[in-house]
């Protein structure tokens, strides 16, 4: 029996040779790799933010021209039906002549009651008497020109009138009939009519608003447009109107910016008919010629019960990859378009009857 230990074979190889021969970093074409994918993710992250904000961008311009041209509609609509409003005056007279729009004088005003709607159909040019107080460069060549005339819904006591403001007082006169009253804030001695309670009728403010479409929002200096130094140097087309105020104790004309981006109005005017009047069209114009192919009279303006009111917004800003390829139709004036520009544009329109005139109609 053999009573020698065996001798421990040692290993030639450290203990820990194994681990050693372990990775302990990137190769270089590992590196790259990694890096190009993280740059096809931060690419596709970017392009999808990108696209995210132009479409909240067009989403923002979409919203903004659908609210101006709705607002624009609604303060054509609200106006156009108090069109003839007089108080408790009822018995207008029937127009025999076609009234300055920029005369202010008290007798002007006076016999202006019985035109509540009168118009300017897609002049070139700003045509005269209107010229005298609307700039050609203010107006759109071709687009529509509407003044409407009627009375603050507000009534004011005669002792706080204000000086040069053209009133209306309607009320019982002297022979106890119904009558009205056209005079000036600084005169009133003229206002004497009686309520039927007794005591002096109130007054109520003298308006005239003529609407027109504007070339730009703000001009660059003064009054006027004058082109592509307008609004920061890019020109806004907008709805405006002028209106009847008062400016260092007289008469005036002042001119309100009311929505962006309108820069086209059409209008069609419903006609009822002379020889069987009853409150509603019978047919429409658009402020030219009547059906029989003549000028319209001034008892033409006189029997306008609707206006249908045909509005063609556009973005106040462009979209760079779009081309407006479309036609719009704009009612009896036809159709504008293609552009071919990068604006996109949208029509609105409305039928808005005129409460005060046909309403005195006598039913059929």
């Amino acid at each position: 029996m053999d009573n020698h230990t065996p001798e421990l074979v040692r290993s030639s190889h450290p203990p820990h040779a194994g681990r050693l021969n372990r990775q302990s970093g990137l190769s270089l074409v590992e590196l790259m790799i990694s890096v190009t994918i993280g740059l096809m993710l931060m690419a596709g992250i970017t392009s999808l933010i990108a696209q995210q904000s132009s479409a909240s961008t067009e989403l923002d311009k979409a919203s903004r021209q659908i609210e101006n041209g709705r607002y624009a509609s609604q303060v054509l609509r609200e106006d156009v039906e108090l069109a003839g409003f007089y108080g408790e005056f009822y018995n207008v007279p029937a127009p025999t002549t076609i009234v300055d729009p920029c005369d202010k004088t008290i007798a002007t005003l006076a016999s202006a009651i019985s035109l509540p709607i009168q118009g300017y159909d897609s002049p070139a040019t700003v045509p005269s008497p209107l010229s005298a107080c609307l700039a050609n460069g203010n107006h759109v060549s071709g687009t529509d020109i509407l003044i409407v005339r009627h009375a603050e819904t507000s009534t004011v006591d005669v002792a706080s009138a204000v000086a040069g403001q053209p009133y209306l007082q309607s009320g019982i006169n002297v022979s106890n009939t119904m009558a009205f009253v056209v005079g000036s804030g600084s005169d009133t001695s003229v206002f004497t009519l009686k309520r039927r309670t007794g005591g002096t009728a109130p007054l109520r403010a003298y308006a005239v608003h003529i609407y027109f479409v504007s070339p730009c929002n703000v001009p660059a200096s003064g009054t006027t447009c004058n082109g592509s130094t307008d609004d920061g140097g890019t020109s806004i087309p907008t709805l405006k109107r002028m209106e009847l105020t008062v400016s260092g104790g007289a008469a005036a004309f002042t001119t309100v910016a009311l929505a962006e981006g309108i820069e086209n109005m059409q209008l069609d005017y419903g006609i009822d008919s002379e020889t069987s009047p009853d409150g509603s069209a019978n047919y429409y114009t658009t402020g030219t010629n009547t059906d029989a192919g003549v000028a319209m009279t001034a008892a033409d303006w006189g029997n306008i019960m609707t206006i249908r009111v045909n509005l063609l917004a556009r973005n106040t800003e462009r979209t760079l990859t779009y081309d407006d390829k479309k036609t719009y139709s704009l009612g009896t004036a036809g159709t504008v378009g293609p552009f071919h520009d990068s604006y996109k544009r949208r029509v609105f329109s409305e039928v808005i009857r005129a409460t005060n005139p046909s309403g005195r109609r006598p039913l059929s």
